[in-house]
C-alpha cells in the first residue's frame, strides 16, 4: 500500500502537466494515462485493486526519469511506479511470459550462457530473411567464446588487483569484445584487474519489473562476490553502474545487508568518468565523427553527459550533437519486450537524430541502448558502425600505437 499522506506520495502530484511533453511514451502514443501525471492519479484512485488494464498501463513506462527532472514537487516517480509493479501479478502484464523468461535467464549465468551458445548455433544453421526479427536478434551475438576472466584470477590475484571489473550480462555473454576491450583499457592505465567469477546480473531488470525479492537476491550475490576484493569496481554498462550504486536502496535501514550494500556502492565507479580521469588521449581520430547516445540512466546525473564527451574529445573525435537534445531509445530494460510497438516508435525518433549528422560511428555505454541501436538500425537497413564505447576506445588506441 503506497501512503497517500506523504510528501513523496502520488497525492502530492500538482497535475501541472510538466511531465507530459518530456515523456517518450506520451510522445509516441499521445495518451495522458501513460504519463507520470496519469499514473499518479491512478495510484490514488484504483491501484489498490490491480487489474489487467492497470498492470498494462504501469508496464508502459520506461523508467527513464525524464519526468522526475521537471517535477515541481520532486516526486520519486520511478520508485512509485516500481512499488506499484511490485504489487501487480507479473502474469497480468503485456509480454508477461517473455519478461518472466528474460528475468529467469538473467538470474542464471549458466542458463544465459547456454542460450547464447544455442543462439549462435541457430544462426549458423538457419537461413532467415533479412527482415526477420529472429535474425536481427541472433545477429547481436558474437562468434567468440564466452568471456573468461584474464590470468589475474584467484584469491592471491584478488589481493594484488588495483581494481575489480563488473562485466554485466551483455559484455560477459553476448558481446565479450566489450569485456576484453575494457580490460585492455584498464591495462593501458597501468591497472591490474580482477574479475570475480561468482558475479551475476546486477538485478536491474528484476527491480524494474517490480520483483524486489529477486533484485535483492541478485544484489546479495554480487555483494558477496566482490567482498573478497578491494579497490574500485568498474563496469562497462551505464545501466549496471547506476543500479549497483542504488544497492543500498534495496534494503531497509535495519537490514544486516544495508551496511554491506553501502560499502559495495561506495566502490562503484562509472565507466566514462573513470577513463576520462585515467586514460591518456591522442589526436589521431580528429576526422572521426561520433554520435554518442546518452543513456537515460546517466544523462540526468552530474557529469553524466559531460564525461563521455570529454573522453571522446580527448581521443580526438568530433562529437555530433542532436539539435533537440538527447532522446530515450525506447529499450528500457524489459520495456521493449512488453511493448515492442511503442519501443519501435520511440526508437525511430531517437535513430533519426542519431543519423542526421551522418556519423562514422554510433556509440554508447549502456548495454540496452546498444542492443536497441544494433538491432533497430539493422532492421532499417542502415550500415553505420554501432559499437560500445570501450570497443571504440580500444580500437582508437590500437590504431594510435600502430601508426
Amino acid at each position: 500500500m503506497i501512503p497517500h499522506n506523504s510528501i513523496d506520495s502520488p497525492s502530492s502530484c500538482a497535475k501541472c502537466g510538466a511531465c507530459v511533453p518530456v515523456c517518450p511514451v506520451f510522445r509516441a502514443e499521445g495518451r495522458d494515462s501513460l504519463t507520470a501525471r496519469g499514473r499518479m492519479h491512478l495510484l490514488i484512485t484504483c491501484a489498490d485493486q490491480p487489474t489487467a488494464l492497470l498492470t498494462d498501463l504501469f508496464s508502459r513506462c520506461l523508467l527513464c526519469g525524464a519526468c522526475e527532472q521537471v517535477c515541481a514537487r520532486q516526486l520519486p516517480i520511478t520508485e512509485l511506479v516500481v512499488q506499484a509493479r511490485n504489487r501487480f501479478p507479473l502474469l497480468l502484464g503485456p509480454g508477461r511470459f517473455k519478461k518472466a523468461a528474460a528475468c529467469l535467464a538473467l538470474s542464471s549465468p549458466a542458463l544465459l550462457e547456454g542460450l547464447v551458445k544455442t543462439g549462435i548455433s541457430l544462426r549458423r544453421i538457419l537461413s532467415l530473411p533479412a527482415e526477420s526479427g529472429l535474425r536481427l536478434k541472433l545477429a547481436l551475438l558474437e562468434e567468440r567464446p564466452v568471456f573468461a576472466p584474464p590470468p589475474l584470477a584467484g584469491e592471491a590475484a584478488a589481493e594484488q588487483a588495483d581494481c575489480v571489473y563488473f562485466t554485466g550480462c551483455f559484455a560477459r555473454h553476448l558481446q565479450p569484445s566489450i569485456a576484453a576491450s575494457t580490460i585492455s583499457l584498464l591495462n593501458d592505465c597501468g591497472l591490474r584487474t580482477h574479475v570475480p567469477a561468482k558475479q551475476g546480473c546486477c538485478g536491474l531488470a528484476a527491480w524494474s519489473s517490480g520483483n524486489l525479492e529477486q533484485a535483492q537476491a541478485l544484489a546479495k550475490r554480487n555483494i558477496q562476490a566482490f567482498a573478497e576484493t578491494a579497490g574500485l569496481i568498474i563496469t562497462s554498462c551505464a545501466s549496471c553502474s547506476t543500479h549497483l550504486l542504488n544497492y543500498p536502496d534495496l534494503f531497509e535501514k535495519n537490514d544486516p545487508w544495508q551496511e554491506q550494500a553501502q560499502n559495495f556502492a561506495a566502490r562503484v565507479c562509472e565507466f566514462t568518468s573513470f577513463f576520462n580521469e585515467h586514460l591518456s588521449g591522442n589526436d589521431r581520430a580528429k576526422d572521426l565523427r561520433i554520435f554518442y547516445h546518452d543513456p537515460c540512466h546517466l544523462r540526468f546525473q552530474p557529469s553524466g553527459m559531460s564525461a563521455p564527451r570529454k573522453l571522446l574529445d580527448k581521443m580526438g573525435c568530433a562529437v555530433l550533437e542532436p539539435e533537440d537534445g538527447p532522446h530515450c531509445c525506447g529499450q528500457g530494460g524489459l520495456f521493449h519486450i512488453a511493448c515492442p510497438d511503442t519501443a519501435a516508435k520511440i526508437f525511430t525518433q531517437s535513430s533519426r537524430q542519431a543519423l542526421h549528422g551522418h556519423p562514422d560511428c554510433i556509440t554508447s555505454t549502456c548495454s540496452g541502448c546498444l542492443m536497441q541501436y544494433q538491432q533497430g538500425l539493422a532492421g532499417q537497413g542502415e550500415t553505420v558502425k554501432i559499437t560500445h564505447l570501450a570497443v571504440l576506445l580500444a580500437e582508437l588506441r590500437s590504431n594510435s600505437s600502430h601508426a
